[in-house]
């Protein structure tokens, strides 16, 4: 659409072309769509590592690194004896209880933090400090002085995801837009609703990242606690067939309890994140 011109020198509003083009919804891609198109990416992708993983398999010895039939089949005979649930609901278990001592803690000095300047400037070194110690630090401490039982795996758990916790709801907070705030007691809105409506979706996003690193520190500290210390739980099974030098069981036990975090990650966390943010738009087409 070309631009004109009256006789007076003036441009003519209906001849003015627009210099970005409104997407249609021919133009957009169906949440349907975009789901399955993210099923079948993270199909694809599982699929490239099992295959570098079986040609990386074909110029070792099976002593270095087994192929992922022998494991996966190692796996499943794992999962034929009572044995593998008792030490996979161990360690899930542990995992669990850590977390929700960590979300707790971690929501209370998180919030401490943001809302208070006070609080901020008493409690980031604290933070700062507990989340650089190694988490192995915490599996001893723990162990030495609450013994060889779960409440030493518990804990151990707990003090390490906190601070990962706290700074992120501590980021979240300080984050949150004020103009948002100030448009809500424009509005009238009750506290209440301030506080529902506006307060907790924008801090949910770093929650739910919170909740993300605190699980993958989880399981790590869980398994250096079993380790090192206890006679059950994935990690003990793990110190057992190393002591064997057994690389075929090191990986099958590793593989399940990966696959039982892929589970907590795509059938919990993953759809508990979409409820919750459903009311964001989506930067992708």
């Amino acid at each position: 659409m070309s631009t004109g011109t009256t006789g007076t020198g003036e441009v003519t509003a209906g001849d003015v072309a627009p210099v970005v083009q409104v997407a249609g919804k021919a133009d957009l891609v169906t949440p349907e769509r975009r789901s399955w198109r993210g099923v079948w990416l993270r199909a694809l992708s599982l699929l490239s590592l099992v295959v570098v993983w079986f040609v990386a398999s074909l110029f070792l010895s099976p002593n270095v690194l087994p192929g992922p039939v022998t494991v996966v089949a190692t796996m499943i005979d794992n999962l034929g004896e009572p044995e593998t649930y008792v030490d996979l609901g161990t360690t899930v278990y542990r995992v669990v209880a850590g977390m929700l001592i960590a979300v707790a803690a971690g929501l209370v000095i998180g919030l401490i933090m943001g809302l208070s300047k006070f609080g901020e400037e008493f409690l980031d070194s604290w933070v700062l400090v507990a989340f650089t110690v190694p988490s192995v630090v915490y599996g001893i401490l723990a162990i030495l002085w609450f013994g060889l039982n779960d409440v030493a795996a518990v804990v151990a758990i707990g003090v390490t995801a906190t601070p990962a916790v706290a700074i992120n709801m501590w980021q979240g907070v300080k984050a949150i837009d004020l103009s948002l705030i100030r448009m809500g007691r424009a509005f009238h809105f009750s506290r209440a609703s301030i506080l529902r409506k506006l307060v907790v979706p924008q801090v949910i996003p770093f929650l739910l990242a919170a909740l993300r690193y605190a699980l993958g520190l989880a399981w790590k500290i869980a398994t250096v606690v079993e380790l090192i210390g206890l006679s059950s739980g994935v990690g003990y099974q793990l110190g057992y067939w190393f002591g064997l030098f057994n690389m075929t069981q090191v990986l099958a036990w590793t593989l399940m309890f990966t696959i039982v975090l892929l589970l907590i990650e795509f059938v919990i966390l993953k759809p508990t994140e979409y409820w919750l943010t459903r009311w964001r738009p989506s930067m992708q087409n």
